[in-house]
């Protein structure tokens, strides 16, 4: 059976079904990333009082720009896998968070400029 045809998650490859909440918060190739931020998803929270826990916990004018880019890093840390055979690693996805905040820099509101380039300078 090809991989596209199962709902399980490919990221942890188990036989867990990879809905929203096991994919960005509850699989362990996702902590990993989150933990990349030092930041540790409540796993038996709801999902709304996750994300108020990360808004918390990141403290940052940029919180939803951050959030979304993380996410979508592991997202296409995830496609790499099924639609090319890339074997989705942290440090890949880390490359992938950092891209994104780094073209975020030519959109970004100049109040937060200084911010983001603190965002940056965290990553190698």
């Amino acid at each position: 059976m090809d991989m596209r045809d199962s709902y399980n998650c490919v990221l942890c490859n188990t036989s867990v079904e990879e809905i929203i909440d096991h994919l960005f918060f509850q699989c362990p190739f996702s902590q990993s990333c989150w933990s990349l931020l030092n930041l540790q998803i409540a796993l038996q929270a709801p999902t709304l009082q996750s994300l108020d826990l990360l808004k918390f916990e990141l403290h940052s004018p940029l919180f939803k720009s951050i959030f979304i880019l993380l996410c979508w890093a592991i997202w296409t840390s995830r496609n790499g896998f099924i639609f090319e055979g890339i074997q989705p690693t942290v440090d890949g996805c880390c490359r992938t968070f950092k891209k994104e905040l780094d073209l975020l820099q030519h959109r970004v509101k100049i109040k937060y400029k200084q911010h983001l380039e603190e965002w940056l300078n965290r990553f190698p």
